[in-house]
């Protein structure tokens, strides 16, 4: 019984030592293999665009409203039935036009009829002249009493105040004679008519009937509201520059620029001409007006447009596309691909936006390429595979006011000048 119990336990303990050995020899054997290599990172795939140096200007930006420098309101003069419409709604007309007729047979009538009394007082006025001096001679000789000569005298000065009477009511009815055809008074484009061929129209000064308006385009106004401060640098601006004293700001003739709500850039230049006298006390504001040619006739009364006024000198800044930029909180930064492939990051400063493009004041110098495509796959200090992007002239071309108007250049350029050290320039 013993001899068996301990062959039994034998074979249980070669059974357990044979599972500890199957157990290390993997170990071992892993041990001897040689590690795997880490798999390397792809250079990530990047759109880089150069630094450029463009010539500017800064400017003031406003919202304002269209106005026609001309409205006119067309109302009845004389009381009658609209007897034609002689235009087409909307047509640009010239002054003096026919615009509408209203019956004239009453009011020619009634002209005839003080003709009419011109004549017949013209003929009392002669018989009233020939008794008179009748009388004149028949007085002398006792035929005729002093009464009967003063009444002959009094009758022709009578028959003269009864034909000047007879001429100013000739001339009334010919003026309501000619309110019969209503012309227009000045050039521009004609809204609808408001009332149609046929129906009774109310005369007068102020209560005629209103038939349609009338508004002149060509030129076209512009009113917006600027603060004090910036009143009193425009009216100063030229002045300082032509060494003259300040005047109005129509003899400053300083140029503006227009866009239109469906516009990407400010295609129409005008000039400003007028300011208001006072300073609106509860805005703090002055109402301004800026004068625009508007040959092509792309505006009209009435639109809400934006203005633009340039406040400064000529000067070159350098702009990066605005997709270039990132934000890390509050602090604007960019990605720089150096000569050696690696992306740098760098903290800039940004100055006014110009279309897509940025104002950039400090931070990058003109020819440096910043990542403008591709900034969620890269990583400061990693070596990416820059693609230089097309420029596009009409993509990238700068927004009024910038001086000169055309393509993005790249060129070697200083830093452009600081608010301070511009501010500087101007005053000298």
């Amino acid at each position: 019984m013993k001899v068996s119990n301990m062959i039994s336990s034998r074979q249980h303990l070669d059974y357990a030592l044979a599972i500890a050995v199957l157990a290390i020899l993997p170990l071992g054997f892993a041990c001897d293999r040689p590690a795997p290599a880490a798999s390397e990172q792809p250079v990530p795939k990047v759109t880089v665009s150069a630094v450029v140096a463009q010539e500017t200007i800064d400017a003031d930006e406003y919202t304002g409203q269209t106005e026609a420098s001309e409205i006119v309101e067309v109302r009845a003069r004389v009381f009658g039935y609209l007897k034609s419409i002689d235009f087409k709604d909307g047509d640009y007309v010239k002054e003096g036009q026919t615009l509408f007729t209203i019956e004239p047979d009453e009011y020619q009538a009634i002209h005839q009829q003080s003709l009419s009394r011109i004549d017949l007082n013209t003929a009392n006025l002669s018989l009233a002249k020939t008794k008179h001096a009748r009388n004149e001679k028949l007085v002398r000789t006792g035929a005729v009493t002093p009464e009967e000569f003063e009444e002959s005298q009094a009758a022709v000065l009578s028959a003269e105040a009864t034909i000047t009477a007879a001429k100013a009511d000739a001339n009334k009815t010919a003026v309501d004679l000619k309110y019969t055809v209503l012309t227009s008074p000045i050039n521009g484009r004609i809204d609808r008519a408001l009332v149609s061929k046929g129906n009774l129209l109310t005369g007068g000064q102020t209560s005629g009937t209103l038939l349609t308006k009338i508004v002149n385009e060509q030129p076209m106004y512009v009113y917006f509201d600027v603060d004090e401060r910036s009143l009193l640098r425009y009216m100063r601006q030229r002045g300082e520059s032509r060494k003259i004293a300040p005047g109005s700001l129509r003899e400053e003739g300083m140029t503006c620029y227009l866009q239109l709500a469906d516009e990407d850039d400010f295609p129409h230049e005008g000039k400003i001409d007028f300011a208001a006298s006072e300073v609106n006390t509860s805005t703090g504001t002055a109402r301004i007006r800026a004068v625009f040619a508007n040959e092509d006739r792309a505006l009209a009364s009435g639109l809400f447009v934006r203005v633009k006024v340039p406040v400064s000198k000529p000067y070159e800044a350098l702009m990066i596309p605005e997709r270039a930029l990132a934000t890390d909180q509050n602090i604007k930064y960019v990605y720089v691909v150096g000569t050696d492939g690696a992306a740098t990051r760098r903290t800039v400063e940004l100055g006014a936006q110009r279309g897509e493009m940025r104002i950039v004041t400090a931070g990058l110098a003109a020819g440096e390429r910043v990542i403008v495509k591709g900034l969620q796959r890269v990583k400061p200090g990693q070596k990416v595979d820059a693609e230089l992007a097309q420029v596009d002239p009409s993509s990238t071309t700068l927004r009024k006011p910038v001086l000169p108007a055309g393509p993005l250049r790249t060129r070697p350029a200083a830093m452009p000048p600081s608010a301070t050290q511009r501010n500087k320039s101007q005053e000298r």
